[in-house]
């Protein structure tokens, strides 16, 4: 399967570019970065001809599969481009900022038959599959309240759009989607409705002046369940890791408690088996591609489906919009 990189600028694109090099059935074909040493940085090993836009990479090369690093602004432009080509499209988080984009990306998938898969590395991360295979085996029973926080550090890496309002996709949107396709991976729940609020407290001014540094959401979902979601830029840049994400989980037969991160940990109380550590399977980011892979080969979704991607993108969004109006509760559709 042929891939072809729009890209390398921003995000996870490391991670997903090690995945495709690894992969078996993949063949990289070409790339395309207007920023010279981050070219020379991708293309060294792969030997990847140099494109000056993303039409043209298509035309030449008939990419089946694009993956991308680029702005949170330059991605519906980007999805429309290959779908018109036929390309699936291979993302990073997030997907969009509004739902005039969102409505654009999935009439674009619809009209021309293409898939999406994105990056959710915590599916593929020890301690939330260790935490699914005993949701998965009943041990929590069914599952009643879900807590999920997602604090992070914001440095000098941030590119200035960050902190241009109408184009980042948002403090909420950009870090706590992992959070969103948590919950809906760990339940098989749809988001059904939000109420969300947020603040400025600490990129109050100057360049690094963020619309909103906090936000906290509650999610009705589709099982009766609720989730708290929280996400932020208030990370001590003296702390030692980028994230530290927790997450809490009530059943009506069993908790969980998981640390992801800064330091992994999962322990599970249950009706039975008491308080225990279950044992962490291998990391599975490394083959995301070949998954991905073999999955387009067979005319089939990826493990995290056009849907997921599109449902996590909407929810965070009304989420974002929730918070703009100071908590006003908003159905997702």
């Amino acid at each position: 399967m042929k891939i072809a990189v729009m890209g390398v600028h921003y995000g996870h694109i490391g991670g997903m570019f090690r995945s495709a090099v690894n992969a078996p059935d993949a063949e990289l074909v070409g790339i395309v970065e207007p920023d010279d040493a981050l070219y020379e940085q991708y293309a060294r090993d792969a030997d990847l001809p140099r494109y000056p836009t993303l039409a043209d990479m298509l035309d030449a090369t008939r990419a089946d599969v694009v993956m991308e690093g680029v702005g949170h602004h330059e991605k519906v432009d980007m999805i429309e481009t290959c779908a018109a080509a036929g390309a699936h499209v291979f993302l990073d988080k997030p997907l969009c900022r509004s739902l005039d984009d969102w409505t654009r990306i999935r009439n674009a998938v619809t009209e021309n038959n293409i898939r999406l898969t994105m990056f959710y590395t915590s599916r593929s991360y020890p301690p939330f599959i260790a935490l699914r295979e005993a949701i998965l085996a009943g041990e929590l029973g069914e599952i009643v309240s879900l807590i999920s926080t997602h604090p992070h550090k914001l440095g000098d890496w941030a590119p200035d759009w960050y902190f241009d309002p109408g184009i980042y996709t948002g403090t909420f949107s950009d870090v706590a989607c992992h959070g969103v396709d948590q919950v809906r991976w760990l339940t098989g729940a749809e988001c059904e409705g939000v109420h969300a609020l947020g603040a400025s407290k600490k990129h109050t001014k100057g360049p690094q002046k963020l619309e909103m540094d906090h936000i906290q959401a509650s999610f009705q979902l589709s099982t009766g369940a609720c989730a708290l979601l929280t996400a932020d830029w208030l990370t001590p840049e003296d702390a030692p890791s980028f994230g530290d994400t927790r997450f809490i989980i009530m059943g009506t037969k069993g908790s969980a408690h998981l640390r992801a991160y800064a330091a992994d940990s999962l322990l599970i109380v249950a009706d039975g088996k008491g308080a225990y550590e279950p044992e962490f399977p291998p990391e599975r980011n490394s083959s995301f591609v070949e998954t991905m892979v073999n999955a387009f080969s067979n005319g089939e979704e990826n493990f995290i489906s056009t849907t997921d991607v599109l449902a996590v993108a909407k929810a965070c969004i009304m989420a974002e919009a929730s918070a703009r109006r100071g908590g006003e509760f908003l159905r997702i559709e």
